[in-house]
């Protein structure tokens, strides 16, 4: 009986991250009550919070908390790994590209993007390499002035040598 109360009891202490136990009598324990945070899956950390507090702090809104920057760090720095993979718009809002990846000199220094223009869902699209400088990085976008879709076509087409 004692081996069959042992063996049933076995998944509930697994199920939980903290198996910490008390001893009730000679020979005896039971599993400690573990705390919220620690059976909480990640998949479904704040479960349980209301929706309204589990995005914001309390007594802040959604309109009035700042948005954080996508591209940028707090001090102004490019998130390269956050730009590729990103659309490029023009000023007029047409999305004209996006970013197929970044290149940097030896000394750190971005100097070309390469975009990827045309195509759909990347099949039939051409690579073309512009100056680093000529996009504008956005708060929540990022912005190549005067480009359309057919002068970045136009453009010559850019081949990874290596």
């Amino acid at each position: 009986m004692i081996l069959a109360a042992a063996i049933l009891a076995v998944p509930a202490i697994a199920a939980t991250t903290d198996t910490t136990s008390t001893t009730t009598g000679p020979g005896m324990s039971s599993p400690a009550t573990p705390s919220p945070a620690a059976t909480q899956h990640p998949t479904n950390m704040g479960a349980g919070v209301p929706a309204s507090r589990s995005a914001t702090t309390p007594g802040a809104s959604a309109a009035t908390a700042p948005a954080a920057p996508k591209y940028t760090t707090a001090d102004g720095q490019v998130r390269v790994g956050k730009l590729v993979g990103t659309s490029v718009y023009n000023d007029q809002d047409q999305s004209v590209g996006s970013i197929d990846d970044v290149l940097m000199t030896h000394d750190n220094k971005a100097t070309v993007a390469v975009i990827s223009v045309g195509g759909f869902l990347g099949m039939g699209s051409k690579l073309v390499s512009v100056p680093f400088e000529q996009l504008k990085i956005e708060k929540d976008r990022v912005v190549m002035p005067g480009a359309t879709k057919e002068s970045l076509k136009g453009m010559p087409e850019y081949k990874y040598t290596a």
